[in-house]
């Protein structure tokens, strides 16, 4: 016969176990209701109960895996020299967990050997010859099992009565394990959203400081300059001061909007073919120069052979190399800082390698150093300044453009930045191998600012007095003769009555929008050149500006080189 039940197979419970378990319930509940016990408290008082309620010697809270084939005692009570522990792991094929795991009901097996099971590798394996467990379920999926057991049959076969109570051990398992999952979501929640706020605190703090230092000087400086006989000396010194601080003040204004923009999934990467050497010029250009004003060397390394042109984003790689060298210029006293360029043909990554004998950093340190909002440390702000997001935003560049940035360091000594770039297959039949090769002609193909280099009527469309001044200046003494309204109303009211060499419109502007204006314009078959300068500085804003009808686009604040351009482009020249 048969020793094996699996509920509902079971008998009725008779009037005696209905008392029994009565007594079972209630000595339960006194367990699970004992606000001085912790829930592993309450679960291994609940697992000591049922082994000496059932006549086992083992009782145990599993997780189950079947993936991994894998039963994990999770909590256990050993009333005897059983090897049973928390923690241990067994194959789940060789236990009978793997049974009680998979069944739709509790599995009470109250005499192995002499039961359908007397084959079942736990019969051997672990020696076991009497078994009542049930399935736990933590939010709807199968969790793992509650059971109990013995190495010899228990005395008094199992009933339905023992059954039911397993079953009740495993319901309020479950619930509780669900209840525990779920305020430890909101203890990792809450702590998350803290640091967050803290994060976000110090980052405003931060930024107050960043924001205002340069503001200091811009508004210090220009006070100055309305003062009445001013020096000569001290005037040009007071303009490059004014100039170096709103650049400063631009830079950390571009990387809130870069980080903002990442984070919303609206960074727009472009692939285009540029030339290695030029990447490397540009570069090298901008910070050889500044290291040498800090009387620090700066060396390029190549690794050959390198490919002569690569497809990527040429703006977004010159940023993350700009940040990474920014960072180690920052930080380096002495010394100097080195860059270093290869290709890894087989992963068609562009690598570069950013090295400095700077401050350096701890392992502690770098775990901190490519999260928003923060630096290696408060002392690093407090004493070298920065918006602590040019490392996270070089990462998540890289990343977007196929690579990423890696970093190592010794405190004292300096630090290594490695990027990585997907570059695409390049042509193998023309890679440079010589540094003759990566040379860039430096004469300058920039449009410089000279008076009286055009000739024409400019139709200046916008709201704020400020820059219709600025723009106005710019044109007059390049040569233009300037005309100036608020809106776009205006300008089409104007444009349509006599047609202007060029329009300069705003995007955004109160009665009407530079869009409209220039949709309606175009609509009335308005064909001299349109050009907008917005600060809607992101790629679909250009890319709505032609869609509009513009023939160009320009950013605020203005880049006088692209400035002139668009004036040499479609005024006359004035000869």
């Amino acid at each position: 016969m048969s020793n094996v039940a699996i509920f509902p197979k079971l008998a009725e419970v008779q009037p005696d176990q209905a008392l029994e378990q009565a007594r079972r319930i209630r000595a339960l509940h006194e367990i699970i209701s004992r606000p001085d016990l912790s829930f592993e408290q309450q679960i291994d008082a609940t697992l000591k109960l049922g082994c000496e309620l059932l006549g086992t010697e083992i009782g145990k809270v599993g997780r189950q895996d079947p993936s991994k084939n894998a039963s994990e005692f999770l909590n256990t009570i050993v009333l005897s020299d059983s090897p049973a522990r928390r923690g241990l792991v067994l194959p789940l094929d060789k236990t009978f967990c793997n049974v009680t795991f998979n069944a739709p009901q509790a599995l009470a097996i109250s005499h192995v050997a002499e039961s359908d099971f007397k084959d079942h590798p736990a019969a051997h394996f672990l020696g076991i010859q009497s078994y009542i467990g049930c399935s736990i379920n933590v939010h709807g999926k199968k969790f793992g099992t509650v059971n109990f057991s013995n190495r010899t049959p228990v005395k008094k076969p199992f009933t339905r009565a023992d059954v039911d109570f397993v079953n009740l051990i495993g319901s309020w398992i479950s619930v509780m394990m669900e209840r525990q999952l779920e305020a430890e979501e909101l203890r990792k929640s809450k702590e998350v959203a803290e640091a967050a706020n803290l994060a976000k605190s110090e980052f405003l703090a931060n930024m107050s400081h960043e924001i205002r230092t340069p503001l200091t000087a811009i508004i210090g400086y220009s006070e100055m300059l309305r003062e009445a006989n001013r020096a000569g000396d001290n005037i040009e010194h007071e303009i490059e001061s004014i100039i170096r601080a709103g650049g400063h003040l631009q830079r950390i204004i571009n990387d809130i909007l870069d980080l903002s923009k990442i984070e919303a999934g609206e960074l727009v990467i472009e692939d285009i073919e540029v030339s290695t050497a030029h990447v490397m010029h540009d570069v090298e250009s901008i910070f050889g120069a500044r290291a040498r004003e800090k009387g620090l060397a700066f060396d390029v390394h190549y690794e050959f052979p390198l490919p002569r042109n690569v497809v990527t984003d040429p703006t977004r790689l010159k940023q993350i190399l700009f940040n990474l060298l920014s960072n180690a210029l920052k930080f380096t006293e002495r010394g100097g800082v080195s860059m270093t360029v290869g290709y890894e043909n087989e992963a068609k990554l562009l690598r570069f390698e950013v090295a400095d004998t700077g401050i350096g950093m701890t392992e502690q340190e770098i775990s901190r150093l490519f999260k928003p909002f923060s630096q290696a440390d408060s002392s690093t702000t407090r004493k070298y300044g920065g918006t602590g997001l040019g490392l996270c935003i070089a990462r998540q560049l890289a990343q977007k453009l196929g690579g990423n940035v890696t970093v190592s360091s010794l405190k004292g000594v300096g630090s290594k930045f490695e990027v990585r770039v997907a570059v695409g297959d390049a042509d193998l039949s023309d890679m440079v191998t010589r540094v003759e090769d990566m040379r860039v002609d430096s004469s300058s193909t920039a449009i410089e600012a000279t008076a009286n280099c055009v000739r024409g009527r400019v139709l200046v469309v916008e709201d704020s007095p400020d820059n219709q001044d600025l723009i106005a200046k710019h044109l007059i003494r390049a040569g233009a003769t300037v005309e100036v309204v608020d809106n776009g109303k205006m300008a089409v009211e104007k444009a349509l009555a006599r047609p202007y060499d060029l329009i300069l419109m705003d995007v955004q502007m109160p009665v009407m929008d530079g869009l409209t204006a220039t949709r309606i314009l175009r609509g009335a078959g308005y064909t001299q050149p349109i050009v907008h300068i917005t600060a809607n500085a992101l790629k679909e804003d250009r890319n709505r500006c032609l869609a509009a009808g513009s023939n160009d686009y320009l950013t605020k604040p203005l880049d006088l080189r692209n400035f002139y351009r668009v004036l040499v482009e479609n005024l006359e020249p004035n000869e």
